[in-house]
Formats: structure tokens, sequence, C-alpha cells
């Protein structure tokens, strides 16, 4: 009877050592879209498996082994396993790398008539050499003694529009400094309303908020996927200057207006959707 309760409980031992082998879970984009073909590494034993077409996996580890979680155009995300990943689902959110587009340098291409292609080629020397010229004469000081009357004819002087007139900053000898901070607040140019251009992070961040909180369903129905859009967020934030605009107000109604704009230029020179 004992050999049995042995052989038994060397049997569950087994089968709950080998249960714990395995890790399952699902693999996402960082905004909650199912992510296929991921490619997860266990670090110790190399061995690789991928994600399938619902983003879910399941790879033998055991505890202190490190996963890699890897898929192209998105950053890499490791996990080490611990106890507690044995008794839920190791779900990972993989965020979009950052990436920028090529500068396209633009050359001079001769089309064959002289007369347009001449204005676009270098001018003659004589000619620079004459525009320099005149460039030192005008920024040189003056030789010539300037006229000036020592005095100004009373039919000549401005008017005074202050005579007549009470000064407001002279009234109330303990009012005044206030009444002197108003004007001069008013005088002073605001700053408070001057749009300052978006550094990367804030542009970034613009981009998750517009995919998050704006109703994209237009661009999802022409086929685009989340890779064209990244492209022409970029593209109808540099025509329209969206990031600048409305990263701090963020007027949904005003960003949806700009991007149908960009989009009818953009669909003139880029082919995207089905």
């Amino acid at each position: 009877m004992k050999t049995k309760l042995l052989v038994l409980c060397f049997v569950l031992i087994s089968i709950s050592a080998f249960a714990q082998d395995y890790i399952f879970g699902k693999v996402r984009s960082e905004f909650g879209a199912e992510m296929s073909n991921a490619i997860i590494i266990n670090t110790r034993t190399e061995e690789k498996v991928s994600s399938d077409k619902d983003g879910n996996y399941m790879i033998a580890a055991r505890i202190s082994d490190e996963l890699r979680f890897v898929k192209s155009g998105y950053d890499r995300i490791s996990v080490k396993i611990s106890n507690e990943h044995y008794s839920a689902p190791v779900n990972v959110s993989l965020p979009k790398s950052a990436y920028l587009i090529e500068e396209i340098e633009l050359a001079f291409t001769p089309t064959g008539n002289l007369k347009k292609d001449s204005k676009l080629l270098d001018a003659p020397k004589r000619l620079v050499a004459l525009q320099g010229s005149l460039d030192a004469y005008m920024k040189s000081p003056m030789q010539e003694a300037v006229p000036q009357a020592t005095t100004i004819p009373s039919a000549f002087k401005p008017k005074d529009l202050g005579e007549g007139t009470i000064s407001l900053l002279s009234v109330g000898s303990g009012g005044s400094s206030g009444l002197l901070s108003a004007v001069a607040g008013l005088i002073r140019p605001s700053k408070r309303d001057q749009q300052t251009a978006a550094n990367y992070s804030e542009t970034q961040a613009f981009y998750r908020r517009v995919k998050a909180e704006i109703d994209l369903s237009f661009y999802w129905s022409r086929g685009w996927t989340e890779e064209d859009l990244d492209r022409f967020l970029i593209y109808a934030d540099n025509s329209y200057s969206l990031a600048k605009k409305y990263r701090k107000s963020f007027d949904i109604a005003a960003i949806s207006s700009d991007m149908k704009m960009a989009y009818i230029e953009y669909i003139k020179t880029h082919k995207v959707g089905t």
C-alpha cells in the first residue's frame, strides 16, 4: 500500500513539474491589437516560437529564465520568469519603434529649355561681384554730413495728445503701482498664446493620443494598416503642424478636419491600402 502511495505521489509531482515547464500568454501592440508572427525566445535554451494569428504563444521555461519578445518594427521586451508567471498568462505589449523618414535631395534636372534652365544655373561672376560691391556700399557708414535742424518750427511739431488730459497713472498714491503694472501688462505682448514647435516626445505622445481618441474608421475602411497610418500622421503633421497646434489643446473636430484635408493631398502622391 505504501509503495502504491509513493508511486502515486511521484507521478503527481512529475505531472505538476511538467505543467510548470510551460509559459502561456498573448502578444499585442501598444494599442491592443493582437500581434501574429512575433518571435518569443528563451535565452537560456535558445528555443524560439512564434505567436499565432490571435497573438497566442506557448514556450517551455524554468524559473529565472529570460523570455525575449521580438517583432520587426517594434521595440524588444524581456520578461524574467518567476513563480507567479505559472499561475497566470504572461501577456506583453510591444511599443512601436520610432523611425525617421529618409531625406530627399533635390538636384537640378535640365529640361532642355535654355531660357528656363539658365535661370537655375549659377549667376555670372561679374554679376556676383557687382552685387557684392553694392551690398558692401549699402552697409558702409555715410561719408556726407546730414543737415540737422536745431529746433523744430511750432507748425511742424507733433500734437501732444495728452495735453489737457489727466494721467490715470498719477491718480491715487496707494494704487498707482498696481495701476501701472496693469497698464504695462496690457501693453506688453502676451507670450502664453505663442505656439512653439513640439519636441520628439511631445510629438510621439500626440500621435498616440490621435490613435486613441480620434475616430479613424475612415482610414481603416480603406484597408490601411497601422504602418500606413503612422506614415500618414507624419505627413499630416509636417503639412498642417498638428502637434504644434493641438498637443496642448486637443481639439478633436479641428484635428479631424485637418487630417481630412491632408488626406486629399496625401493620396495624390502615395499609394496605400487596397
